[in-house]
This record gives structure tokens, C-alpha cells and sequence, in this order.
């Protein structure tokens, strides 16, 4: 794993090529003969050299752009408005609050384990596990390196690449051999010390320190590798009671079943618990061995992996520390584990609802608990007050042997107005409020609580879209994408999860015409023609901009939907779940169905109230292939960038707007008057010749791969009309 690090390392920032290359054969003859700590002095000389970056006041808009330039959207919206990070001091404060997140092993209590015969587990359902599934999880994985500081990128380049002939297939299988051993086989723990060690990163949490655990890439893919092939034996042991093993929209199924819950004319009340520092707390005893019996297929991989403590290097500092309890930082595989570890506690907490077919409704015990829905270590609860208590107060007895400690003063409970009273003295020790309260990114409660809740989100995404603004003014395509790939997915996730919030978005669609729209345009202003063909797809002739005060109300109910037979398995607290596929994909298709007729209804509007110019122009940029150019993420690597100029006349020229002329004459070479349709036909200004130039060396690169001495024709010097041939 330190092989990159170590004999990779640039001698001095303005080296050369072929001084990489002398350093990288002397380094490989080192490592060789084994002098591993020799080369490790090297590089430890090189960098305690280095100059460290001083932040200039546009550092994080430079950062964003060489993020995006990358394709790597979400890492560069880190560095934008209200998702900028702050990455804290390794003060001795800041290192104490980090070895208080990890705490020390705890013993397990004969309670807590679960008990019975142990099921079979056949190895030959590890042999899925092949270079083919490895180079695919090594496509979709992204991120930074761990200690050794290979990233994902280089771990893709050396899978992946065609560059090296047949090395990357030899390379991906021998990673499968690991990951099939590591499910099958028990290993030595000393020999996994450096695969399970992290690098952890301490960021300001305003107030408190937030570790963010970053594993090594090896890890995640073999780690991606397994939980991929594991996938549905995860949901089968998991579905409906913990939602987050791997379901499709289990987020959004578990918003739908607590508030469908609440709504419910019994319910009295809802319990929205948080647990105290809850990965990092779970008793890693009691889930390992629990695990033979919650999901046997996975147990032997995790045994591996958390037998042995795991060293996580602090950033930016000398300081170690182990994680000794809870899921590893950065391991891959940390949330279906978690998943699976709280199933013991969920079933003490919880008892079978009586079926309505097996007995009278006269003979049947009443149900003592409420209703349960958990997502993670996100639990929430809903129904009478009584039973409300007695599950809070059995959470607070179970939670701590399995590592799941609720922190009343974060819990809340959501009330109807008619039994505040009684709630108060049934809950002295939570918090307690009638409006309602955030629930897993969306809200439950009154109307006037999802409104105060929407004003304050609308605030942070204005940030965002301002800083997007500031960005365009320089880089108009980055900030463009970074905005359809990355920043309106936030409230889009709201608007799919809670209802009736058309009108509060008013602020934020202002922001959006006003401010953003024109900023990536270049224009001062845009007209309300040209904002409502923004609102639809590109594949349309749009911007996918679309109005969020128009859209709403339909991505709620697309939303409850996709998610129906989730949300009511969770609502009807089964103990089994099996998703009817056939059911799901009719769902899923016509809800994409009922989402393409409406832009289409959009559009049939549009065409009736713009000019027959600007019809023609829609239907220009409707057909295939017209808009790629648009969705395409810039990636300088590719060639995909558009400078500022050229994305503002393209957007320009895209819906027929005035050019700018600040940067062109008002009169061609040719002495006529300098208009798009005359730029595009005079042969003297320069754009026919380069459209053919442009075709011509497509062609001669293509046939450069196929033939060999392909050479374009060179620009002839004109004859002087005196000269005789």
C-alpha cells in the first residue's frame, strides 16, 4: 500500500520527466533490495520541504474549479457557500475531543448475545466476486487516499487503464483472490494491520469536532466487492424494520412512514431519538458475534476486518489513535454492519403485531408499543403517549448493551396540541414541542413548522446559488453544472419528502432567475420567456433549471409513489419485506411517464405563446444529439471546456439573444455589417474554413489509428499573381 507514496514522490515541484524517471528506477532498484526506511527518509526529506499553501481570498473558488475541471462535482460543492468545511488545528483540544469519540473495547453482556444454531454458510457464493465486478466498483468509487496517500483516480488508472496492456487484468483478478479470501478464510490479524488503518480528519462541527474517517482505497473496493455481492442477503435480514441496509429510497420510505404515522388519528405523539456518538459507540463484541446469526455470510469478511484494533492517522499531525469500539472511518462496509448489529435491539424494543385474519379483533392483547421506524441510528417512534414511555424507557435499558446510547437532550418529541400537557409529565427529560422538528433532511409537524423550516433551508441554498453566481462570473459552464449535478439536489430531496412547500420556494426560484440565470448567461437580466424554457430539460431545448414552485407537489407525490410498498411494510411494522418487482417497475414506469407528459404539456405551452422564430429554434435544439454539448460535464481531460466567452455566446446563440460585443468588431473583414447569420457564411471572416478544418482533423485522427503517415494538408501560401508556374 506505500509502494505509490514512496516511490512516486516528485524530487522538487519544477522537476522534470526524465528526472522521474532516473528517481523512479533508483527507487525501484531500493525497493528491491529492501531498503524500505531508506526510501521512506527520502520522501519524508522531500516533503518537510515543502511550502505549505497559504489560503489567498479566492483560494476555495480555485479549488472548487480544479475540482470541477476533474468531473468531481460533489468534492468541489464542498468548497461552495453553506457546504464549505473547515478543517480544525490539531490542537491537543481538538486531539482529546477525537480520542473522546473513540473509546475504548467493551465487554459484552450475556444478554445482548443472541443463541441458537449457527447456519452453514457455502463459499462458492463468493465467487461473483471476480476482476469484472472489481473493475466496476473501481469505476464508480471516488475520494481521496488513506495513509498512503493513493487516491481513487490511481487505483482507477492502474485497473482500469488500457494502458498497460494486460497487467490491470492480472492486478484486478489478484484483488478478487483477496476479497474472496477475506470472506472465506481467516487471516492472522497482524497481516491486515496496514489495510485496516485510516487517516481521520478533523472538521469544525460549530460547536464540536466532527472525525471524518478516510479509508485506505484497497479497502473500500474490496469492501464495495463484497457488499455488493451480499446486497440482498443484507435486506432480507435487515428490510422493513432498519432501512438503511441497502434498499432503494429507504431514506425517503422511512420521511413517508413517521409522517404517515403521525397523521394516523390515534397517534398522539412521535419520539425522534438521537444517539450519542453512535458509530464510533457500537460494542464491536456483542455485533461480531451477533453477526453469525444476523447475517452469516458476511461474518467471516467483518471478523477480519474489526478483530484486531485499527490505527487512524490524524491529518496534519504526528498523533495516532485506535478504534477500538464501534464501525471503522472509511470502511466501506460500516453501514450495513451497523445495520445488522441493532436487529437484536430492534426486536427487544419491538413486538409482533397481531395479524387481522388469526383472531378477533375482541381476543386480541393490546398492542403495548408504538410503532417503530429506523434508519441507521436515526430511530423514531409514533403512537399513544403510554406506549410512547415505556419505549423510550426500554431503548435507555437495551440501547447501551449493544452500544446504542440515546441522548435525551437531542430527542424530541413531536406532540398534538391536545396532549401537551400529558406529555410533559411523561417526558421531563427530552425536548418537547408541538410545532415540529427536521426528521432525516425533512420535517415532520405543523404547517407552520415546514414553513419556518423551509425559510431557514432557503437561506443555505441561496448561499449556495450566490456562490455559484460569484464562480460564473469567471467560469460560467463550472458553476452551470456544479448547479444541475450538485446544488439543486438539495432541495429537490426536500421537495420529494415533505408536502405543501410550493409556496414557501417562492424566495428561492426568485434567487434562481434573478441572480443565477443570468449570471451563467452573461446578461443583466433574462426575460420571462426565457426563464420558463429554462424550466425544461435540455433534451427539450431547456437549461434543466426547473421551476421548484411548479414541481413540487409532483416530486411528493412521485416520491411517496416509488417508495408505496416500502413505506407500508414500515407502517404495518411487518417483520419481512419481499419488493414485488414487477409491481416496482410498472410504479417506476409510470411515474417517469407522468413526468414526461407534463414537461411535454410545459412545452406545447411555450411554443403557443413565443414567435414562430423562436418555435423553430425549440425544435432545432429538440432533436437528438443538439444538446449533449450542455449536459456534458466539463472535463478538461476530455476537451469539454468552454471558456467564459465561449459558454455565454453558445447560450446566446442557443436561444437567438444578443452577443455581447465587447470582445467583437460590429464589422466583418469584409466590411459588412457583423451579425450571427453572417458570420456563419462569410468565406473571408474565417468560420467556414474553420468548420471544414475542424471536420477535416476529426477525420485524420480516426484514421490515424487505423493507417499509418496520416498527415493533413498543410495551409498553402497564396501565389503572387507575377509569378509564373
Amino acid at each position: 500500500l506505500i509502494i505509490f507514496p514512496l516511490l512516486l514522490q516528485k524530487p522538487s515541484k519544477s522537476s522534470k520527466a526524465k528526472d522521474h524517471v532516473a528517481h523512479l528506477e533508483r527507487r525501484l532498484q531500493l525497493w528491491k533490495d529492501g531498503e524500505i526506511e531508506k526510501l521512506a527518509r527520502e520522501c519524508k526529506s522531500i516533503q518537510d520541504r515543502l511550502l505549505k499553501s497559504k489560503y489567498s481570498p479566492g483560494h476555495h473558488n480555485k479549488v472548487f474549479t480544479r475540482l470541477m475541471l476533474l468531473g468531481k462535482v460533489s468534492a468541489a460543492l464542498r468548497w461552495n457557500g453553506s457546504q464549505r468545511s473547515k478543517l480544525l488545528d490539531t490542537s491537543p483540544t481538538v486531539i482529546q475531543e477525537l480520542i473522546k469519540k473513540h473509546p475504548e473495547s467493551s465487554p459484552s453482556l450475556e444478554s445482548s448475545l443472541m443463541k441458537g444454531p449457527i447456519e452453514e454458510v457455502d463459499n462458492v457464493i463468493f465467487d461473483s466476486i471476480d476482476s469484472s465486478r472489481i473493475e466496476k466498483v473501481a469505476r464508480d468509487l471516488s475520494g481521496s487516499g488513506g495513509p498512503s496517500g493513493t487516491d481513487a483516480e490511481t487505483w482507477q488508472h492502474i485497473l482500469c487503464s488500457k494502458q498497460f496492456k494486460k497487467k490491470p487484468e492480472l492486478l484486478k483478478e489478484a484483488v478478487a483472490v483477496l476479497a474472496r479470501k477475506l470472506c472465506c478464510q481467516k487471516i492472522q490479524p497482524d497481516h491486515l494491520k496496514t489495510y485496516i488503518a485510516g487517516r481521520l480528519i478533523p472538521l469544525d462541527k460549530d460547536p464540536g469536532v466532527r472525525p471524518i474517517g478516510i479509508g485506505e482505497v484497497l479497502r473500500r473496493i474490496v469492501g464495495k466487492a463484497v457488499m455488493t455481492t451480499l446486497k440482498q442477503d443484507i435486506i432480507m435480514n435487515t428490510a422493513p424494520k432498519q432501512l438503511c441496509g441497502g434498499l432503494q429510497g429507504g431514506v425517503e420510505a422511512a420521511i413517508h412512514a413517521v409522517r404517515k404515522i403521525f397523521e394516523e388519528e390515534s397517534t398522539e405523539a412521535i419520539l425522534l431519538v438521537d444517539a450519542e456518538n453512535a458509530f464510533n459507540a457500537l460494542n464491536r463484541n456483542t455485533a461480531l458475534r451477533n453477526l453469525r446469526y444476523t447475517c452469516p455470510e458476511l461474518f467471516t469478511y467483518i471478523l477480519n476486518t474489526y478483530r484486531q484494533e485499527a490505527n487512524l492517522f490524524i491529518s496534519n499531525s504526528d498523533d495516532h489513535l485506535q478504534s477500538q469500539e464501534g464501525t471503522t472511518q472509511g470502511d466501506t462496509c460500516a453501514l450495513g454492519w451497523y445495520a445488522l448489529s441493532l436487529m437484536p435491539l430492534l426486536r427487544e424494543v419491538q413486538v409482533k403485531q397481531t395479524e387481522p385474519e388469526t383472531e378477533p379483533e375482541s381476543d386480541r392483547e393490546p398492542n403495548t408499543y408504538p410503532k417503530q421506524v429506523w434508519y441507521a441510528d436515526d430511530s423514531a417512534a409514533g403512537g399513544k403517549l403510554d406506549q410512547l414511555t415505556k419505549w423510550w424507557e426500554d431503548l435507555k435499558d437495551h440501547g447501551p448493551m449493544y452500544g446504542y446510547y440515546p441522548k435525551p437532550s437531542k430527542t424530541w418529541l413531536i406532540v398534538k396540541p391536545e396532549h401537551a400537557t400529558k406529555a410533559k409529565e411523561l417526558f421531563p427529560d427530552v425536548q418537547i414541542t408541538t410545532k415540529g422538528h427536521r426528521y432525516l433532511g425533512s420535517y415532520i409537524g405543523s404547517e407552520e413548522g415546514v414553513k419556518e423550516f423551509i425559510l431557514k433551508e432557503t437561506e443555505s441554498w441561496k448561499a449556495d446559488i450566490l456562490g455559484l453566481v460569484e464562480i460564473a462570473a469567471n467560469e460560467p459552464q463550472l458553476a452551470y453544472s456544479a448547479f444541475i449535478y450538485g446544488t439543486s439536489k438539495r432541495w429537490n430531496f426536500v421537495c420529494r419528502t415533505t408536502p405543501g412547500i410550493s409556496d414557501h420556494l417562492k424566495h428561492l426560484e426568485y434567487c434562481v432567475k434573478e441572480d443565477f440565470i443570468p449570471a451563467i448567461m452573461g446578461k443583466s437580466f433574462v426575460p420571462d420567456q426565457i426563464r420558463k424554457i429554462a424550466s425544461l430539460p435540455a433534451r427539450m431545448g431547456g437549461l434543466s433549471i426547473p421551476d421548484c414552485t411548479s414541481t413540487a407537489e409532483m416530486e411528493y407525490t412521485n416520491s411517496v409513489n416509488a417508495t408505496k410498498q416500502l413505506t407500508e411494510a414500515v407502517f404495518q411494522q411487518l417483520t419481512t419485506f419481499q419488493l414485488n418487482e414487477e409491481l416496482q417497475h410498472d410504479i417506476i414506469s409510470e411515474v417517469k411517464k407522468r413526468k414526461e407528459e407534463l414537461y411535454k404539456h410545459q412545452r406545447e405551452t411555450i411554443m403557443n405563446e413565443v414567435s414562430p422564430s423562436t418555435q423553430r429554434q425549440l425544435e432545432l435544439l429538440s432533436e437528438k444529439g443538439a444538446s449533449i454539448w450542455l449536459s456534458t460535464l466539463p472535463l478538461k481531460a476530455c476537451g469539454y471546456v468552454l471558456n467564459k466567452q465561449e459558454f455565454f455566446d453558445a447560450l446566446s446563440l442557443r436561444y437567438n439573444l444578443t452577443l455581447s460585443t465587447a470582445n467583437r468588431s460590429p464589422l466583418c473583414v469584409c466590411g459588412k455589417q457583423n451579425h450571427i447569420n453572417h458570420t456563419l457564411t462569410c468565406k473571408i471572416g474565417g468560420y467556414v474554413a474553420l468548420r471544414h478544418n475542424s471536420l477535416r482533423d476529426t477525420i485524420a485522427e480516426l484514421l490515424t489509428t487505423v493507417c499509418k503517415d496520416v498527415e493533413t494538408e498543410p495551409q498553402l501560401l497564396s501565389v503572387p499573381p507575377t509569378l509564373k508556374l
